[in-house]
């Protein structure tokens, strides 16, 4: 399946799981983050977010290397786009998948 060239082009596999996961917070996040080896620099974000990188070298100033950036309030229905972001980049580097992502939360 070719890669899709935006985050909100992805068709989710196991869209119905999104549904269990609409209660976690700032920390659920970057514990997930960090568990699939994603650099998390809780002092690079604005104000109460922090930003995640695709790792640890890359320059905090570099937009390119921002995979997404965590809020400190996440509403339910903000969820499903950290999720898409989260697995497209995983799609676009190869290094993990959706079926990854799902293990992680413990989620069947």
């Amino acid at each position: 399946m070719p890669c899709p060239n935006h985050y909100q082009e992805i068709k989710l596999e196991y869209g119905e799981r999104v549904n269990q996961v609409k209660n976690l917070n700032q920390e659920d996040w970057i514990k997930i983050c960090q568990k699939l080896k994603l650099y998390v620099s809780v002092s690079n974000g604005k104000g109460s977010h922090c930003a995640v990188y695709k790792n640890n070298v890359c320059p905090p100033d570099d937009s390119s290397c921002c995979i997404l950036t965590i809020p400190r309030n996440i509403y339910p229905n903000f969820q499903r786009d950290l999720i898409k972001k989260i697995i497209f980049y995983g799609m676009q580097s190869g290094l993990y998948g959706e079926d990854d992502f799902w293990k992680i939360l413990k989620i069947k």
